[in-house]
């Protein structure tokens, strides 16, 4: 005979599995694909593009539901659908007239979040399209990987960025650019001149002064999207790579953090998709942040440092009108501060969707900045700068906004370059 706490139990375990299995039952809707018609556009014409929505839950969606299109940051059209049961998948078309180069597609199913679903997470679909009067061979270009060619990796030091390409297609590419990067800044474009078969690699260099800390190398096989490809999202590598020298022992070690659903705010607010968030856009932010502390010895890292550090995480909340927050630490007594910089804030903001990327990048890394430098010990300063007490969301103002000469004295003054 069971005990009643057998049979409690029982019916305890009953209730939890029903509850989970109620919770099971709702729509999944999915962007599957997306396609051109043209495939291979030319600048000018006139394209459809279709995108294949499907339902992949267990319930028939119970309330209207839109999809959106987005070339690069511009919406070009939403239309709206009812009643899509589980399994079924319907076909949405829309009109572009296509621009030379490189276009980021963005399609969105359920972008206003109308309908409950079992994930949230998988409404998005990316599609790279390039528009080009080249014509389409077969090739398809990888970048295997990017390696430093130096005697010394030290900072200041000559040195070389090697790109290994390859084409994995069916067919010839001639003329391949290639861009190169650090930290998400273009350094320069080379084009190899000989043409680079199917199946075949290649080595491609750019002359490089090494630059201390922690780099994110990157290169990107046609960044400006002259050559047609089987595949447009394959084409660019990136890797971090840390320079000497290594901080001293009075360097303050900082790290940035992002929150996995601030990645997602961020891909909104640029319409790029993951890879490039965290291998261009982030890395600007740092890069930002290296050039607003140039001459005060602070260490950033993307990456989680070891030993002793203080963090800026970039959360996903809105508290508007806060942009950040962290704690006043005069002469810089903790050196495992955090702070916070609210990219909620930030996302709420449409009209911030209209300013170029790159500023975006800035505008953040100058919250980050200011938080920062209270997490060293510096209040707000009346006079302006960096450290101005009132918050600013408009990129254009803030791009070259730096500490004032009073602020940056005090922060060389207490973190010094020569460790003494």
């Amino acid at each position: 005979m069971r005990s009643l706490r057998t049979i409690l139990s029982l019916i305890v375990l009953a209730s939890s599995a029903g509850a989970w299995a109620q919770q099971l039952e709702a729509p999944d809707l999915v962007v599957a694909s997306v396609r051109l018609d043209p495939a291979f556009p030319t600048p000018g014409s006139t394209v459809q593009i279709i995108a294949t929505v499907t339902n992949q839950g267990t319930r028939t969606t119970n309330d209207v539901f839109a999809v959106e299109f987005k070339a690069d940051r511009v919406q070009i059209g939403v239309r709206f659908f009812a009643d899509l049961a589980p399994g079924q998948s319907l076909d949405v078309a829309i009109s572009w007239d296509a621009k030379p180069g490189e276009t980021v597609f963005r399609v969105t199913v359920d972008p206003f979040k109308t309908i409950s679903e079992l994930d949230e997470s998988n409404n998005t679909f990316y599609k790279i399209v390039n528009a080009t009067n080249n014509e389409f061979t077969g090739a398809d270009l990888v970048v295997r990987r990017v390696s430093v060619e130096a005697e010394s990796l030290t900072a200041g030091e000559p040195a070389r960025l090697v790109a290994t390409v390859a084409n994995i297609g069916q067919g010839p590419a001639a003329f391949v650019p290639v861009g190169f990067y650090v930290d998400g800044e273009l350094l320069a474009i080379e084009t190899v001149r000989e043409s680079l078969p199917a199946g075949q690699e290649m080595t491609i260099a750019i002359p490089w002064t090494i630059e201390a800390g922690e780099r994110v190398l990157r290169a990107k096989a046609d960044p400006n999207g002259e050559i047609f490809e089987l595949d447009e999202a394959n084409n660019a590598w990136a890797d971090y790579g840390e320079f000497a020298p290594l901080p001293n022992r009075c360097a303050q070690i900082v790290s940035l953090e992002f929150a996995s659903t601030s990645l997602v705010l961020l891909e909104e607010m640029t319409s790029w998709p993951t890879s490039d968030v965290m291998s261009v856009f982030i890395p600007a932010i740092r890069r930002q942040m290296e050039r607003d502390y140039e001459g005060v010895n602070v260490r950033f890292y993307l990456r989680q440092p070891t030993g002793i550090f203080s963090t800026v995480f970039f959360s996903p909340e809105n508290r508007l009108p806060i942009l950040g927050l962290a704690p006043l630490d005069f002469g810089n007594v903790r050196k495992d501060d955090r702070g916070f910089v609210f990219v909620g804030s930030f996302h709420i903001n449409r009209g911030l969707r209209l300013a170029p990327p790159e500023l975006l990048a800035i505008l953040l890394a100058k919250v980050a900045s200011h938080e920062l430098g209270h997490m060293l010990g510096l209040g707000h300063n009346p006079n302006g700068g960096i450290m101005n007490a009132q918050a600013e969301i408009n990129p254009y103002l803030v791009q070259n906004e730096k500490f004032r000469p009073e602020d940056l004295e005090y922060l060389k003054r207490i973190l010094p370059m020569d460790c003494r």
